[in-house]
């Protein structure tokens, strides 16, 4: 396997020779009330089969995976509606809606059989003000059976705190995978499998884990996994059917104050089939050992 990215109109595809792994969405026009936001969609495993699900009718703006925060301060970096707990509603309250824009690229390259780039962002409020900003680093590389992501990312609030926080009815916010058919639906599944042995996306949701996998209902695996020195490690996670999230906030808001900087960092697995969590473990360990700072 050969992984090269290349900078595109719209941001960058993960390609493997000619075959398509990936496309970042950096810069798509999208609805405002969608909080638009760069997002992975399509993504692949190695021998072709699909992930993920972008815009359904249903939740336009779950796009594959991304990074989204239903409360950053007063905005709305999720999309959607938000839950409102005095009517005990989802509702659409127009002009909420932030964006977390993308202002450039610094590297998109190759070096050493890794695919690597290097990203600048910026979160707008709902009138368009600088509430922090973010640099991400995303680096690829093979390995058995499909294709591991480093995924890196420093959040700098601009003037005040950055107060961060999930929807007040479900708890969700942060890093999600919205997987899509035949991989997986409500209808059809995937299996998830956590690091403390719990199986099945009820028995996880909201547990803490170092890492979860979900296999496909078709074939085909993914897994996420939280790096020791992220806040709040183990984090609960967000699992549906569908859905796969690390749940940094369902627990808790967070602060990050002036002058400091909120630092995570994931590992995730393509798989073109299922693996034993002895792998996942494996997978883990390593990335455990895994001290570097790239953003």
């Amino acid at each position: 396997m050969q992984l090269t990215a290349r900078q595109t109109i719209l941001g960058f595809d993960l390609v493997n020779g000619d075959q398509p792994l990936a496309v970042y969405r950096a810069c798509e026009e999208l609805p405002r009330r969608d909080a638009p936001k760069p997002c992975f969609a399509p993504i692949y495993t190695a021998s072709g089969k699909l992930v993920t699900e972008y815009r359904p009718t249903d939740h336009t703006w779950h796009t594959g995976l991304y990074y989204g925060w239903v409360h950053a301060n007063e905005a709305n970096l999720w999309g959607g509606p938000w839950y409102l707990p005095e009517t005990d509603r989802y509702e659409h309250v127009e002009g909420t809606h932030g964006v977390q824009r993308h202002d450039g690229f610094d590297d998109v390259g190759n070096a050493d059989g890794i695919a690597r780039v290097r990203e600048r962002l910026t979160w707008l409020d709902a009138k368009d003000q600088p509430m922090a900003s973010e640099r991400r680093a995303w680096d690829f590389e093979p390995c058995d059976g499909g294709y591991r992501w480093r995924i890196e990312t420093a959040i700098c609030p601009t003037g005040g705190p950055l107060v961060l926080a999930p929807s007040r009815k479900s708890q969700y916010s942060g890093l999600e995978l919205r997987m899509g058919p035949p991989f997986a639906s409500t209808e059809a599944p995937a299996t998830h499998q956590c690091s403390e042995g719990r199986r099945g996306h009820e028995a996880i949701m909201g547990q803490s884990a170092r890492w979860v996998g979900a296999a496909g209902a078709a074939g085909g695996m993914v897994a996420l996994f939280d790096h020791p020195t992220n806040s709040r490690h183990p984090v609960p996670w967000f699992t549906r059917a569908n859905l796969l999230g690390a749940g940094l906030l369902m627990n808790e808001d967070l602060t990050v104050e002036p002058g400091s900087t909120l630092r995570l960092k994931y590992r995730f697995l393509v798989l073109d089939e299922p693996v034993a969590a002895s792998r996942l473990h494996s997978e883990f360990a390593d990335f455990a050992d895994d001290a570097r700072t790239e953003v």
